[in-house]
């Protein structure tokens, strides 16, 4: 056997061995010969804009409070996943964008977010007759997010001026301000837990102490780049749904000082997400819904995909399934 021979088995094993350091290992995840794609079940279709649903049990009925843009609040009933079916609409001033349901003793009330109409609550206690309890009217501003305390009794909203208002709503249907909180950008999504506030927006994530309600004050600020559109949290980590940037996760154990630990380089554009257990459910755009195991969150792992026929804007995990807000239609997934 020739030297030269030799020499170039060599140099093919060293080629070999460089080409697995830089492709081999380029995503130690989840190759995609591994992903699984989630099962469709069912979806409610309609003329409008599917953005957000909040699902809550009313009297022992499965109920989805959706978010449909100009044509406000639709109800349905989820009891069968499989065929949703339409059990009333209710119009309100402006373009709903985000919904809340909180039931006060007996009575169940749904918190609608609607740009330039505010806040409306309205009683569902008879879910085929809803009553208008309150409007709130913000001066202008266009609110974008509500969120409510249940714990505390506080509702927050949140929108294009930058402000976060809290109103004690322990008396409802009455409602009383209690304070205006700056932000430094427009309010996407809000979360509360225990006495810390998340509020994702344009700009990252502003996280404020409201152990005084008639005070908050800010822990930190802007630690994720781009628009922060949604936020979840799980045990000590945020993970915020980061628009073109993908999804972020931040170890929050220190509110004031939170620091990122993983990050997710998402197919499309990272808009809503969902949590059920170890499993991070990404709707994103036009690439339909993701799924990932944060068992261990700074080494997230690629498990499933859906491509949906529109724009995944908002994604809901209730009993397991999956329930996306996908612009045109409300599509129902399941995983595994």
């Amino acid at each position: 056997m020739s030297m030269t021979y030799i020499k170039n088995i060599f140099a093919g094993f060293i080629v070999l061995f460089i080409f697995s350091l830089f492709y081999g290992c380029e995503n130690d995840s989840v190759s995609p010969e591994q992903t699984r794609e989630m099962t469709y079940l069912g979806k409610y279709g309609s003329s409008e804009t599917f953005e957000h649903s909040f699902i809550k049990s009313i009297n022992g009925i499965d109920y989805s409070f959706l978010s449909d843009g100009n044509s406000g609040l639709q109800i349905l009933d989820i009891s069968n996943p499989v065929n949703p079916s339409h059990v009333v609409g209710y119009n309100v001033t402006g373009y709903v964008e985000e919904t809340f349901v909180w039931k006060r003793d007996s009575i169940p009330y749904v918190f609608i977010a609607a740009g330039t109409g505010g806040i409306s609550i309205i009683d569902v206690k008879d879910i085929n007759s809803a009553i208008l309890d309150t409007i709130l009217n913000f001066s202008g501003d266009y609110i974008r997010a509500v969120y409510v305390d249940t714990t505390n009794k506080i509702m927050y909203a949140g929108g294009e001026s930058k402000k976060v208002y809290l109103y004690d709503i322990s008396n409802l249907p009455n409602v009383s301000s209690i304070s205006t909180y700056q932000s430094f950008s427009i309010i996407n999504e809000i979360l509360i837990r225990g006495n810390v506030a998340y509020f994702a927006q344009d700009q990252g994530l502003d996280i404020v102490d409201v152990t005084n309600p008639q005070s908050p004050s800010r822990l930190s600020q802007g630690i994720s780049q781009n628009y922060a559109y949604d936020i979840k949290l799980s045990g000590d980590y945020a993970y915020v749904a980061n628009d073109i940037n993908g999804v972020s996760i931040f170890n929050i154990s220190n509110p004031s000082s939170p620091a990122e630990i993983g990050f997710i380089d998402t197919y499309d554009n990272a808009l809503g997400c969902a949590i059920d257990g170890n499993v991070l459910y990404v709707a994103e755009d036009e690439s339909g819904v993701e799924a990932y195991d944060i068992s261990s969150p700074s080494h997230p792992a690629l498990l499933a995909i859906y491509d949906t026929q529109g724009n995944a804007l908002g994604v809901t995990v209730f009993r397991g399934l999956l329930f996306v807000a996908d612009n045109i239609d409300y599509v129902v997934l399941k995983y595994p």
